[in-house]
């Protein structure tokens, strides 16, 4: 009885967990052009680092050196691939990225590598370090997003 009391809240997260992702693996599913799919996986690839460091920078959890520096280099990995994966104007129904890009190249490509080079200086030898450093690549991200990045289609709740 004990043993089956106990599976019930582990079924339970588990469910849940499945069907907050769902969603993102849905809509990357559904995307047909490869060039496109790799720059989607690219980015949540980059995402996935993100929000583990911000975790740790506001406190959500433990801050962990080993788990930061894992972070880092997968998001100096992606910044490294940014270029690569936009280089060609892939187009799907799916995509988020806006033909901005490929009109104005020279401009995403420098935001791109501002990106990479604020990844590169990331400090994450610290919580001070990483406090002092993540707004950067924070900033290099979202400037980026705002001139060349569609709002995904999110539900809404009203």
């Amino acid at each position: 009885m004990a043993y089956s009391l106990y599976r019930l809240p582990v079924l339970a997260i588990l469910v849940m967990t499945l069907a907050l992702s769902t969603p993102h693996l849905t809509a990357q599913e559904q995307i047909t052009n490869k060039g496109v799919k790799k720059r989607v996986a690219l980015m949540l690839t980059a995402q996935a680092a993100v929000a583990t460091l911000t975790d740790m920078m506001a406190g959500r959890v433990v801050f962990h050196p080993t788990r930061a520096r894992a972070a880092r280099r997968t998001l100096m990995q992606t910044s490294r691939n940014t270029i690569k994966r936009f280089k060609r104007p892939h187009s799907d129904p799916l995509s988020n990225a806006r033909p901005e890009i490929w009109t104005y190249w020279s401009d995403f490509k420098a935001n791109a590598e501002v990106a990479d080079d604020a990844a590169r200086q990331l400090n994450v030898n610290s919580l001070a370090g990483l406090r002092r450093t993540l707004p950067n690549v924070l900033q290099s991200c979202l400037s980026c997003h705002d001139s060349y990045r569609v709002e995904p289609n999110e539900f809404t709740t009203h």
